[in-house]
């Protein structure tokens, strides 16, 4: 009686509901990468230059999880033409990968998306006020815009985490590209 406590306790624990759901498929909800489908890797940019920065807040959720609505709104926002919404966000950004830049000469500002190798898009998701100080918070992605040969635009990098602050979220993806790019 004494042993079977134990193995009781055990046996509960080591079996999750998480681990398989009905018709043998495994729960992929705690990997899945925010609703956002990322296809592909940052090793496909290694030879590619003209970055693009583009920051929005979505209004749009994508419960599917495509990233058809993601696309869509980072085609709008650089098609439109429209002066910058968040000015704050985009020079932290602009700052972070202009310092990129400077040091490494590997990678230059596009003008408009038809010029843009490569789209980093920061969706806005809210702002936090620990202290009194606005703090930025959203998702960083990186659409690979190469439509050469038919092809359609797709996202291939996401931050790790769904909801981020700004400075965090562009310090992750230099370091991203600078292992890929072997500039570390």
């Amino acid at each position: 009686m004494r042993y079977l406590l134990p193995l009781l306790f055990v046996a509960l624990t080591s079996s999750s509901p998480s681990q398989s759901l009905p018709g043998g498929q495994s729960d992929n909800s705690a990997n899945s990468s925010g609703g956002v489908a990322v296809t592909g890797s940052l090793a496909e940019l290694k030879n590619r230059r003209r970055v693009l920065l583009l920051v929005r807040r979505s209004a749009v959720v994508d419960s599917r999880g495509g990233a058809d609505a993601l696309l869509k709104e980072a085609y709008a926002a650089g098609a439109s033409g429209s002066p910058i919404r968040y000015p704050r966000i985009y020079n932290l950004l602009a700052r972070h990968l202009n310092r990129y830049m400077s040091r490494h000469q590997s990678i230059s500002a596009a003008g408009s998306v038809p010029d843009a190798e490569f789209i980093i898009f920061f969706n806005l998701l809210e702002y936090r006020y620990p202290l009194g100080h606005p703090y930025p918070y959203g998702e960083m992605f990186v659409i690979l815009n190469d439509t050469a040969q038919g092809r359609r635009p797709r996202v291939i990098w996401k931050t790790r985490k769904d909801s981020m602050w700004v400075e965090d979220a562009i310090k992750e993806l230099i370091r991203d590209l600078k292992t890929v790019r072997g500039e570390g």
